[in-house]
């Protein structure tokens, strides 16, 4: 057996596919999904290994720890967001920036990555948001960069408002973006209460005019 693989468990969870995989992408791919499903505070490590057909000192030996795993998780599709958010950041920024320009930089990838195979992981990231998971923090920092970058643009866009309101504003569209993404189902059903009813399509639309909105500000200013 090589480095880095094991077999499948019997009995496991593990669908045939995913027994290929190096044992750490069978464990990511697991635990999005455990995570998504069930909660990242409801899910075990030994959910964990036995849904990724792996043996019971797996998690420990490739990620050391339950909040490492979950680290690994949100790393796992952060890349390609940030590359296809780099990409739309150039064009807004080539062109005289916009708040409607900017909530696509920043709505856009979640959602392609939604469209992708990515929904378990944006609600995954959506509890990371709610529960104050300790990954959030680093998850923070690697976003860092990128939250310079809409900082500077909304202030080419607003220079009379002050760095710390735009950063604010910024923090207020990510949460928004990934709660709202990461749990339609509650989404639509708080708004069926009211008698409203929206496809996914008119989701992202809404969810785009109001990270807009939030961007712009009052419309006074």
């Amino acid at each position: 057996m090589t480095a880095g693989r094991e077999a499948a468990e019997p009995g496991s969870g593990a669908p045939p596919a995913a027994a290929t995989l190096p044992t750490d992408r069978r464990l990511v791919a697991a635990a999005e999904r455990l995570f998504a499903e069930r909660g990242i505070d409801a899910v075990s490590l030994r959910a964990v290994m036995a849904a990724a057909g792996a043996n019971v000192a797996s998690v420990h030996y490739h990620f050391g720890s339950k909040d490492a795993l979950v680290r690994a998780v949100v790393r796992a599709r952060g890349g390609e967001i940030s590359v296809r958010r780099a990409e739309l950041l150039d064009a807004a920024a080539a062109a005289e920036p916009s708040a409607r320009a900017l909530a696509e930089a920043f709505v856009r990838p979640v959602a392609e990555a939604m469209a992708t195979g990515g929904g378990d992981w944006v609600t995954v990231v959506a509890d990371v948001i709610t529960v104050n998971h300790s990954a959030l923090h680093p998850m923070t920092a690697e976003f860092a960069g990128q939250a310079r970058r809409f900082t500077e643009l909304l202030t080419r866009l607003h220079p009379e408002i002050p760095p710390r309101t735009l950063r604010f504003r910024l923090t207020q569209a990510m949460t928004f973006t990934f709660q709202t993404l990461g749990d339609r189902d509650r989404l639509r059903d708080i708004l069926a209460l009211s008698g409203t009813q929206l496809t996914p399509a008119e989701i992202m639309d809404e969810l785009l005019d109001t990270v807009t909105a939030i961007l712009a500000g009052p419309p006074d200013r």
